[in-house]
Formats: structure tokens, C-alpha cells, sequence
């Protein structure tokens, strides 16, 4: 019976790992490299249907976690569970994993024509990709910190590789050293935290982290300058993965020296994962403890989202202000966190998982709009580069415009949906103030997200610049081959998404709180 449970809770992640092995094995013998992409794609998709089969195996509505003496239960009867408990499978976990196998399809579709037209190796890209996205699935099924671990590095370590990529670009050689030092200080650092917590509870499950604490709290042990050290070293671990200031300094470099489809996917799937990991490890293995730092965490949201947005603004390189942007959006994402603390409901974990889809479908958009670009014209990234986009691409144009309008949570797009479940969740938590200055950041960004739209309709290209570009289709080099039909495919995908699910919000929601409802305590 453990045998079988272990197997079916690993199931989705098998699946995604067997496909990686399976295209870099394919890769060693094809010379098709373009039928690698369809691959890996389907792996993904997959996975994500394995998951979305699990899910109808359980009924009862939405997930319902409680931390008793014996574990986890869900909707009423307990959770898939294997590998003596240290993984579980329920809705939350579910949610998860479609969500990064969705991202992941898109971010393969922004690669292929981006690798070819560069020469790069795709066999071992994709297998990577692959690889990440394992890791995550990894971090959104565990419920001990020793598999929490193990899967943060699975998912971690093959990043680092493909933000240098390509090795021949100096920046992206750059972004990978500065990646991986980083990386490898926050991973340090959290290893040290999960451990002090592991000696202060004598656990390493969730549910015995949970139950320690409780027993430290009952014997008024609970602000331990040994456990305060623990909570630290491991907020500072999450805070380092998902760029929050004051630990956001390695992001901007890293993200414009990255491979572009690369950077999208960082600022997506790897924001999902650490969000999605940390929330399950906050608060089931935290509990009620986690409300008392509450007055933390509003600290670093505040800093993360005003850095972030005025960061943004003087940026001429779209990469980098999509990176600094990236950096409020953790702001905003935060500031779920602290409302699902503070109250101790479930609304706003579920703003975080809406938000996460959301903050997915604008910024593949955004990001696939600028490979599109580059692979049609001489392009360079720069905000004057976009200058009489609207008249030279009209259709692109308006693409990017609808990014860069939901990216501000202008509504009728799925980005002001977003902002809008999260901003309400922390002022049914009783933090209207703190709201408040969510939506003041939220105006500041308008400026360099319009500015963008701007700059596409109403700046003329200027004349040399005009001149030096190829005509619309050429290839960005010789012998190149023309844009392939999966970034076109990518960014109508997001488009759409951006505009159905900002008309019709109600699916998604809905799937988001079914996903979780989260409840410590006896």
C-alpha cells in the first residue's frame, strides 16, 4: 500500500523526469532538433495530465489541511501520502503542477526558434527545462524539509546552467557565475535554517515541525532566540529565490544576461515554485507561529515593492525593467503571505495562487513579445528600439500593449484580477493600510509599463535606426532560420489568456481556492 501511494503522489514528476532523460536521449540520434521541442512539450502536457487525473480521484471540494498528533487530512479523509510521509498529494499539489508543466510548454515554445537561430544545443536545454521543472513539482508535494530540500536543488541547480547557456555571450556566462554564487549563498543559508529547526522541534515532517512548535509555544518557548534564528535564516532563503529586497541585488544582472526565453521562465516558473513551496512550508509546518511574523514579512513587502517599482522607472533596457518589475510583483505576492498569517483563512493563499497564473500568462507574454521582435528585426532590447512598433508590427504591438496594460491591473485583463483578490485579502486581514500602499505602488508602475505603449505608438522610429533594421521576417542573422510558429503560438496563448480569464475570472478563482484551505490548529 506505501508502495502504491508512493508512486502515485510521484507520478507527475516521474513522468516529467522520464521525459527529460528521454529527449536527451532522442537528441543523440535525431537530426530533427526541432521534433525535440514537440517533445519535451509533450512530457510536460503529460504530466500535467496525470495531475489534473488525480485531482478528479478525490472529491469533496477544496483541500483541507489539519495539523493533528497523526498528520494531514484532506477534503475530509487523508492525502495521498508515500515515502513514509515525507511527500503528499492533494488539490494544492495539483494546482501546482499543472500550473508549472503550463509554464513550462509556453517557455519550450519561446526556446526553439530562439536556440536555433543561435546554434545552441536544444537536446540538453529542454532536458534541463525538463529537469526544473521536477524540482518543482518536488518542492509543491513534500511535507518533509529534507524532500523540500533535495527538490529546491534539483530544481535550482540546473538553473544556474541555463542562465549561461549560451556560453559564447559574455553576459550570459556572467549571469550564470553571479546565479550560481547567490544561489549557492541562499541555499547555504536555508539548509542552516531547516536544520537549527530540525533541532529545536526534533522533526523533520511538517506535521512533527508543527506539533514541536506547539509544544515549544505551550512551554512559552516559542520566542527561543534559537528557534528566531532558525525563522530567519529560512525567510532569508525564501527572500533570496524570489528576488525581495534587501536580497534582490543578483536579479536585474542575471535576468538581462540570461537567455531571454530563459529569464521568462526564471521570472515565472521559479517565483511560482519558491512561493508555492515556502507557502506550503510557512504555514503548515509554521502554523500559528507564522502569524508572529507578520510585522517581518509587511517590512520586507513594503521594501520589495516600492525598490522594485522605482527601480523600474529610469530602465531603458526592457529586460531589466521587466526584471526590476519582477521584484515588485514579489512585493505584491508577499503581501499574500502576510494576509493568510494574519488572518488565518485561506484567501490569501488563494490570491497567491491566482496571482501566480496571472503574473505567468503577462510576463511569458511580455517576454515572448521581445524574442519575437529580435528574431524579425535588429532589436536590442532598448525602450527606443520600440519606437513605431505600432505602425511597423501592428499586431505585435498590440500584444505587447495588452501585457504591459494587465502587467499595471488595468482591468478589463487579468492582471487587475489579480491585484485585486490579493489587495482585498490583505484588507480583510485587517491591513487596509498596507493595501493602500500596494495600490499606490501599483500607480507608480504605470508609468514605465505605459511608457512602453508609448513608445510603440506615438515615438517615430528614428531614421538610422530604421535603416540599419532588416525588413519585417528577416532573420536576425545570415542563414538563420525565419521565426517558427511556436513563439507566434506562445504569446497569442498568453494574449488570450490575459483577456479571457480577465473577462471571465470566476474558473480560475475557483480552481484556486478549491486548490487549498489551509487550517492549523486542532
Amino acid at each position: 500500500m506505501e508502495l502504491n501511494n508512493s508512486v502515485t503522489v510521484l507520478l507527475p514528476g516521474v513522468v516529467v523526469a522520464v521525459s527529460a532523460v528521454l529527449v536527451m536521449v532522442v537528441d543523440l540520434f535525431l537530426r530533427r532538433k526541432d521534433v525535440l521541442a514537440w517533445l519535451a512539450a509533450a512530457g510536460l502536457l503529460c504530466g500535467a495530465a496525470v495531475a489534473i487525473g488525480q485531482w478528479g480521484e478525490w472529491t469533496g471540494g477544496a483541500a483541507v489541511w489539519r495539523v493533528f498528533t497523526g498528520g494531514l487530512t484532506f477534503g475530509g479523509r487523508e492525502a495521498s501520502a508515500g515515502f513514509a510521509g515525507m511527500i503528499g498529494h492533494d488539490h494544492f499539489a495539483v494546482y501546482a503542477v499543472v500550473l508549472f508543466c503550463a509554464i513550462g510548454v509556453l517557455a519550450v515554445m519561446l526556446s526553439d526558434e530562439y536556440l536555433a537561430r543561435r546554434g545552441a544545443a536544444r537536446g540538453e536545454f529542454y532536458g534541463l527545462l525538463l529537469l526544473i521543472v521536477t524540482g518543482m513539482i518536488g518542492m509543491a508535494i513534500s511535507t518533509d524539509v529534507i524532500a523540500f530540500f533535495v527538490s529546491f536543488e534539483l530544481m535550482s541547480l540546473p538553473t544556474y546552467v541555463l542562465a549561461g547557456y549560451i556560453w559564447r555571450d559574455e553576459r550570459s556566462s556572467e549571469a550564470s557565475l553571479k546565479y550560481f554564487v547567490t544561489g549557492a549563498f541562499s541555499s547555504a543559508i536555508l539548509a542552516f535554517g531547516l536544520a537549527l529547526l530540525y533541532a529545536a522541534t526534533g522533526a523533520t515532517s511538517y506535521a512533527g515541525i508543527a506539533a514541536g512548535l506547539a509544544r515549544l509555544q505551550a512551554g512559552g518557548l516559542a520566542a527561543d532566540g534559537f528557534l528566531v534564528v532558525a525563522f530567519v535564516l529560512v525567510v532569508t532563503g525564501f527572500a533570496f529565490k524570489v528576488s525581495a529586497v534587501p536580497f534582490h541585488s543578483w536579479a536585474p544582472d542575471v535576468y538581462e544576461g540570461a537567455p531571454t526565453p530563459v529569464t521568462a521562465f526564471m521570472a515565472t516558473a521559479v517565483k511560482a515554485a519558491a512561493f508555492v513551496g515556502f507557502a506550503k512550508l510557512f504555514f503548515v509546518a509554521a502554523g500559528a507561529q507564522w502569524a508572529d511574523w507578520g510585522h517581518v514579512m509587511i517590512v520586507l513587502a513594503i521594501l520589495t515593492m516600492v525598490v522594485g517599482n522605482v527601480l523600474a522607472l529610469p530602465q531603458r533596457n526592457l529586460k531589466r525593467m521587466l526584471a526590476y518589475s519582477s521584484i515588485a510583483h514579489a512585493g505584491y505576492l508577499t503581501l499574500g503571505l502576510i494576509a493568510a498569517g494574519k488572518s488565518g483563512d485561506t484567501v490569501g493563499v488563494s490570491a497567491i495562487l491566482f496571482y501566480l497564473a496571472a503574473y505567468a500568462l503577462m510576463n511569458l507574454g511580455a517576454f515572448g513579445v521581445l524574442i519575437w521582435i529580435r528574431a524579425r528585426r535588429s532589436y536590442d532590447y532598448s525602450l527606443d528600439g520600440l519606437a513605431g512598433l505600432g505602425r511597423g508590427m501592428p499586431g505585435t504591438a498590440i500584444l505587447m500593449a495588452l501585457f504591459m496594460v494587465s502587467l499595471t491591473g488595468i482591468p478589463p485583463t487579468v492582471g487587475f484580477w489579480g491585484k485585486f483578490y490579493l489587495f482585498t485579502a490583505v484588507i480583510q486581514a485587517g491591513l487596509t493600510w498596507l493595501a493602500i500602499v500596494a495600490v499606490v505602488m501599483s500607480a507608480v508602475s504605470a508609468y514605465y509599463y505605459l511608457r512602453v505603449v508609448w513608445y510603440m505608438y506615438f515615438r517615430e522610429a528614428e531614421e538610422g535606426a530604421a535603416a540599419e533594421a532588416p525588413a519585417e521576417g528577416a532573420a536576425l542573422e545570415a542563414g538563420a532560420p525565419s521565426p517558427q510558429a511556436g513563439v507566434a503560438g506562445a504569446v497569442v496563448i498568453a494574449g488570450l489568456g490575459v483577456l479571457i480569464v480577465g473577462l471571465l475570472p470566476g474558473p480560475l478563482l475557483d480552481a484556486a481556492k478549491g486548490a487549498l484551505r489551509l487550517l492549523v490548529g486542532g
